[in-house]
């Protein structure tokens, strides 16, 4: 679930340089460091320009934590600042109101659906992306090998609430290169989210977990999901089920290209060309508990003969028999699959400018004709 925490940045209690203060706030509270959750942090300015704007955009869609006596703030042109967290739950947006409702500038809390353009526009496509965190542990974020950007009053600031603050490059994303801001794709996302969500063994914090992340290896990969997700929930003969799972063996073998892209040769006595994603599945794991240092032999083996059985089950399996109940589970036990792959080590598995690489390659390609 998308959230964003809202603040009258006006308020005398923040003292005019709002922005520290309200972090302050929010880190203050400890409900971020205890609750281990895996999140990406936007914060900025909200600006609207008129009173029915600001009435269209700050509309909650299924969590309402607006605090009524302090809704004014909200509803008339003003600029309000907005901690936006991506992948948080119900509970942690609980907690953070109730340890923020003592505080007089805090207007409260709200869901947040980027399939709506105003609110894609306002809040996900205007706040800058500015960290991530996972517990204690956080990450200050640059944009391509900008690292001198990092602010250090905001990485002391987070050193004094109990953090180990590392700096990451987002690479193209957010940039003029990230083509992946449409209402059309956040649609695919939420049909993503809905549909799996629904699965016996899946609920809505753990398909959003997957979301996260998947997102960050490549946007692109939703294309396979929300197809899948979509046919699934339209389903009405065996031949619209078989087409799902068709889906399936799409989403393993993209998620082999970005994982480990094909190699000549071999690896450890295995292929990794084109056409061996599942070899290449079980290299990337290889790779990733080498990177780690995780010492469970166990580990490798068990995680790869459960892709192995993926594969096998989306290339033949699911076409003989295409059950509802075997198909869903089916696409919740890859989901659980790659959750655990990925969280290995999430740094490994992120591909800051993979998912970028055609607009870079096809802008360096105009100005170098342009030179011409």
């Amino acid at each position: 679930m998308d959230i964003a925490v809202l603040f009258n940045p006006q308020h005398p209690t923040l003292g005019g340089v709002y922005g520290y203060a309200v972090m302050r706030l929010i880190l203050g509270t400890g409900v971020l460091q205890s609750s281990n959750r895996h999140m990406r942090i936007s914060r900025g300015d909200v600006v609207t320009t008129t009173t029915e704007a600001s009435k269209a955009l700050y509309v909650p869609r299924n969590l309402d934590l607006l605090i009524h006596e302090r809704k004014d703030a909200l509803f008339r042109p003003a600029k309000i600042w907005s901690w936006q967290f991506q992948n948080a739950t119900v509970e942690i947006a609980a907690q953070l109101h109730e340890a923020l409702l003592r505080c007089p500038s805090y207007i409260g809390a709200m869901d947040l659906d980027f399939s709506d353009a105003l609110q894609l526009r306002s809040f996900r496509n205007s706040l800058p992306e500015a960290y991530r965190i996972m517990g204690r542990r956080c990450w200050l974020f640059y944009h391509m090998g900008e690292s001198w950007a990092v602010d250090t009053a905001t990485k002391e600031i987070f050193e004094q609430y109990d953090f180990v603050v590392e700096t990451e490059d987002l690479g193209a994303r957010r940039t003029f290169f990230d083509n992946y801001d449409s209402a059309e794709h956040f649609r695919r996302v939420s049909d993503f989210n809905s549909v799996f969500a629904r699965f016996e063994g899946l609920d809505g914090d753990r398909v959003s977990d997957l979301a996260l992340v998947l997102e960050e290896i490549h946007p692109k990969l939703f294309d396979a999901l929300a197809s899948a997700a979509r046919t699934i929930e339209r389903a009405e003969t065996a031949e619209d089920l078989a087409q799902a799972a068709l889906s399936g063996r799409r989403l393993m073998e993209k998620t082999a290209d970005y994982l480990y892209p094909p190699h000549d040769g071999k690896r450890k006595g295995r292929d990794v060309g084109r056409d061996k994603y599942k070899n290449r599945l079980w290299a990337y794991i290889d790779d990733t508990l080498a990177e780690t240092g995780l010492e469970d032999s166990s580990i490798l083996p068990r995680l790869g003969k459960e892709a192995d059985r993926s594969v096998d089950l989306f290339n033949s399996g699911l076409h003989h028999d295409p059950e509802r109940g075997k198909v869903e589970a089916a696409f919740r036990d890859l989901v659980i699959w790659l959750t655990k792959a990925i969280q290995i080590s999430p740094t490994h598995a992120r591909k800051a400018y993979l998912a970028y690489e055609d607009e870079i390659g096809r802008f360096m390609r105009k100005i170098a004709d342009s030179k011409l």
